[in-house]
């Protein structure tokens, strides 16, 4: 009978560290595919960081270009009206 029990002690035994080192390698494969995660969310924020980036500089690049046609445009247009002027002043002389 004492053997008896020693053999099912030794049997829950090993059961019991066998399911601890299922739940050891559940573990761990939770923490790399965790790890994983992580990875992958920091590299997509990167990426759209980036392309952030690259709207916001093109965004500014089409003002600076819009402004700069917008003041040739001004500059153009008060250059005739002086030239216009100034050929009516050469006129009524």
């Amino acid at each position: 009978m004492k053997k008896l029990m020693m053999v099912a002690a030794a049997l829950l035994f090993s059961a019991a560290v066998t399911f601890a080192q299922d739940t050891k390698e559940n573990a761990k494969e939770t923490a790399k595919q965790a790890g994983q995660t992580v990875d992958a969310a920091g590299d997509k924020v990167g990426r759209e960081t980036r392309k952030a980036g690259r709207k916001i500089d093109r965004a500014a690049k089409n003002t600076k270009e819009d402004v700069k046609d917008g003041t040739n445009k001004t500059l153009d247009k008060a250059d005739r009206k002086m030239k216009k002027a100034e050929r009516k002043l050469d006129n009524s002389k």
